[in-house]
């Protein structure tokens, strides 16, 4: 018993819906897999912050901070000062103040600050993905708090500074609330956690159950063509929805941490900035796939446009022809119409791969490939039809 036409579109169109939106999801999953839960690309992805000024300017306020403040080195100029030279206590501590600074930021652009910056993010990142086990590392999170311990740091400037002859900070302890550098901070910690994990658990599923939902889609349809084009531009819509997202969560998010005092701004930007960029790019790709997938549907379907787009090409080919009436395109016709689904598809997978392959595709980029395949399965379905008109 045949499923009647208007049962058949509206499961259709279910399927579409349900499989665009586990799709979208599935692309977040493996991002979260492959960049926030995978050591090595974390680390790839978060080595650039230790070259970023809001970084530097953030560590090395906070280094010269705490080595005064555990110091108390503007009461001891105080009490070393003469009585009638008390005034020139705060200038000497602001000079003093001012070229540890600069110290510590000598530090910061060398590649010891780099090496120190990986290495502490790789040792600490197993317990920052877990988020759980409240172990210490050199990054960690601790109530929702992602922070750099700067001990190491703390050492190396009090080591430098002893050996210019400054050994006031020589045995300063710095406990561990002074040591810690807030980058990241966040609320619902639970919440988080048990996302995390659950999307985790389903980055191998999600995409194939997508996959099924596309599927089913297509077997249901009447219009397959139509029926691709419509699940490239859910997808390509899926992606949007995800970008759009990420911008109003940025905002979000900024204007929570400017409201709180346990973290530094602009640093808190610029990791947000360097992990959502990740992610950006991961999205855009793929609203490119979209894209690409909807073109080579849109093309082949039943749509005015498309079927205006094949007649022009075709008139570009009978005008070549007239000009060329001595080159026999007959055989080559024939054979393009004998392997006319390889060559279709061998175009469309070229089509995605170049997009998959490049580093930062734009909207731009897939538009012109996306015009390129148009071209390229037009020329296909006019020369496999004229091979077959002369073979018939």
């Amino acid at each position: 018993m045949s499923i009647p036409a208007k049962w058949r579109n509206i499961a259709g169109i279910i399927l579409i819906v349900l499989g665009c939106a586990v799709a979208t999801l599935a692309v977040a999953t493996i991002w979260l897999n492959k960049v926030v839960l995978d050591t090595d690309e974390y680390v790839v992805t978060v080595t650039p912050l230790s070259e970023d000024p809001a970084i530097k300017d953030a560590v090395a306020s906070k280094i010269t901070d705490e080595l005064f403040k555990r110091t108390q080195a503007e009461d001891l100029a105080r009490e070393a000062l003469p009585e009638k030279a008390d005034f020139l206590a705060a200038p000497i501590i602001g000079a003093t103040q001012g070229y540890i600074n600069e110290q510590v930021r000598k530090l910061l652009d060398s590649d010891e600050f780099v090496k120190i910056w990986k290495e502490s993010n790789r040792n600490g990142h197993e317990i920052l993905k877990q988020a759980i086990a409240g172990e210490k590392g050199a990054v960690y999170s601790e109530e929702g708090r992602v922070y750099l311990d700067l001990g190491v740091l703390f050492e190396i400037v009090k080591a430098r500074l002893a050996d210019r002859g400054i050994t006031i900070f020589e045995n300063v302890r710095i406990e561990d609330t002074g040591r810690q550098f807030t980058i990241f901070e966040y609320q619902n910690i639970t919440v988080a956690r048990q996302g995390v994990h659950l999307l985790s658990g389903l980055a191998t599923w999600l995409p194939l159950i997508a996959l099924a939902f596309f599927a089913a889609s297509m077997w249901l349809s009447r219009n397959r063509w139509n029926t691709l084009f419509w699940i490239g531009l859910g997808f390509a819509a899926g992606m949007a929805v995800l970008l759009v997202g990420v911008a109003i969560g940025r905002g979000y998010y900024l204007d929570a941490a400017a409201a709180r005092r346990s973290i530094d701004l602009p640093a808190a930007t610029s990791f947000f900035d360097i992990i959502a960029g990740s992610l950006k790019t991961t999205l855009r790709r793929a609203f490119a796939f979209g894209l690409v997938v909807a073109a080579a549907g849109f093309i082949m379907g039943p749509y005015p446009l498309a079927v205006t787009i094949r007649a022009s090409v075709a008139k570009l080919y009978r005008t070549g022809r007239e000009a060329q009436d001595d080159i026999d395109m007959e055989p080559a016709g024939a054979w393009i119409a004998e392997q006319k689904g390889i060559l279709r598809a061998a175009g469309i997978v070229l089509a995605l791969v170049s997009l998959v392959v490049m580093d930062r595709p734009t909207l731009t980029t897939a538009l012109l490939i996306a015009a390129a395949l148009i071209v390229y399965i037009s020329v296909l379905e006019f020369l496999a039809g004229k091979g077959g008109t002369k073979n018939g």
